[in-house]
């Protein structure tokens, strides 16, 4: 790698140039994004967290991740087969509560690889109750979730095609905590949140000033009221996760960078050049390289993260708001092309590929 691809002043012009063109002038659209090639970074806050009250977007500002969260259940899934407490192919129902154990029937030919693939046949769909605020809570399993693992019954087969499931991540982070017999909120902080000091990644916001939390909109300015359900963080914390995926961050036992190896390894072909691991998405963008990311949507937020390993390259951006109008490019295929710009790859290598990702759906109650 070039010291020209590693410049700090030509990754913020790439990066100041990458958000500008895909806000296209609606500028009052809260950004929060950070861009690192090798040991150079690129940080930008624009537009306003809250636009009546005028605040604007600052660095420790936290937004609403979305489904970019699936990649922290997946990873302390993978977790919990490094230490041998489950493997990839064996039954979930193993590990779920007793009752879904004696009267599920199809439940049983899932496994944590068919979640982590989005190859268990389960709906797009959320189940209603918040299920997953019950899960990032440390709570049981809702009564509604308990009675759609006895009833599941897909007209689709188990493990054969891809389908975009928030229900798979739910399952998969219950089936985790049935493993390990710890809960959520006590795995979350010992492998990830502790070791990577993520001390903004947060679900609870019960403390934080008014001033650090974004307000999400929708396409036509329209405040949104329902937060949403799951985590929030900033910019420089996912980044600092997405550091940990690249290379072993000297404070992250080897547990935590192991299982992040396992959950960005390629399992389920989805289209040519385009694959999916334990939550992450690996796209082969030439030269020996691989694009590994996750967009994610709540409401009124957007947000997309990725890396390439073989570039020490890594982008996350957050923003609080939807574009008005048409034409516009979206937030992923703007991530990508931008992370290959930024690591000295052509992102015409992307033309034609299917992004499978449909992490950007609206999710009233979703994870």
């Amino acid at each position: 790698m070039t010291s020209e691809v590693k410049d700090p002043t030509r990754l913020q012009r790439l990066l100041a140039e990458s958000i500008q063109t895909y806000l296209s002038g609606q500028e009052e659209i809260g950004v929060s994004a950070a861009l690192t090639v090798g040991d150079a970074r690129a940080l930008q806050a624009s537009g306003l967290a809250d636009r009546e009250k005028q605040t604007p977007v600052r660095e420790d500002t936290l937004f609403i991740i979305g489904s970019v969260q699936k990649v922290f259940t997946n990873t302390l899934a993978a977790a919990r087969v490094i230490e041998g407490r489950m493997s990839l192919e064996e039954p979930v129902v193993r590990f779920l509560p007793s009752e879904v154990r004696k009267e599920g029937s199809v439940i049983r030919q899932v496994t944590p690889a068919n979640l982590g693939t989005m190859t268990a046949a389960m709906p797009t769909a959320n189940v209603p109750g918040q299920p997953a605020a019950a899960l990032y809570r440390g709570e049981p399993p809702t009564p509604q979730l308990l009675d759609f693992w006895k009833k599941f019954n897909p007209e689709r087969h188990i493990g054969t095609s891809y389908q975009y499931s928030n229900v798979s991540e739910v399952t998969q982070g219950f089936t985790m905590v049935g493993a390990a017999e710890r809960s959520y909120p006590e795995l979350f902080e010992r492998d990830l949140q502790g070791p990577l000091e993520l001390t903004d990644t947060l679900v609870d916001l019960k403390g934080i000033g008014p001033q650090r939390i974004a307000q999400g909109y929708t396409a036509e300015g329209k405040r949104i009221g329902f937060r949403g359900v799951g985590f929030n963080s900033t910019a420089t914390d996912m980044l600092r996760f997405l550091e940990g995926n690249l290379f072993r961050v000297l404070s992250m036992p080897l547990l935590t960078y192991r299982a992040m190896c396992l959950a960005h390894e390629p399992r389920f072909q989805i289209s040519p050049g385009h694959s999916i691991g334990m939550g992450w998405y690996v796209t082969e963008v030439g030269s020996g390289a691989r694009l590994v990311s996750k967009a994610g949507g709540n409401g009124g937020f957007l947000a997309w993260a990725g890396f390439i390993p073989q570039r020490s390259a890594a982008l996350v951006l957050l923003t609080n708001g939807h574009l008005s109008g048409s034409g516009h490019t979206s937030l992923p295929a703007t991530g990508k092309a931008l992370l290959l710009k930024a690591a000295g790859l052509d992102p015409a290598v992307l033309t034609g590929l299917e992004d499978a990702d449909d992490g950007l759906q609206r999710e009233e109650e979703g994870t």
